[in-house]
């Protein structure tokens, strides 16, 4: 498996996770839960952003 298609996967798992996270957060009565949740949702879409310029670098 090339580069490009090893960190696509690893693109697609970080938005994945993200919704994930996201769903936690809804799911859950904590408020601190729900809080920590969506930070890290956050960082995980932000990671995506990241990944996402790097792979453009391909281009």
């Amino acid at each position: 498996m090339d580069i490009r298609n090893r960190v696509e996967m690893c693109l697609e798992n970080f938005k994945e996770s993200a919704r994930e996270l996201r769903e936690a957060a809804e799911d859950t009565e904590n408020e601190q839960a729900r809080n920590m949740f969506e930070m890290s949702a956050e960082k995980a879409e932000e990671c995506a952003q990241q990944i996402q310029m790097a792979l453009n670098q391909f281009k």
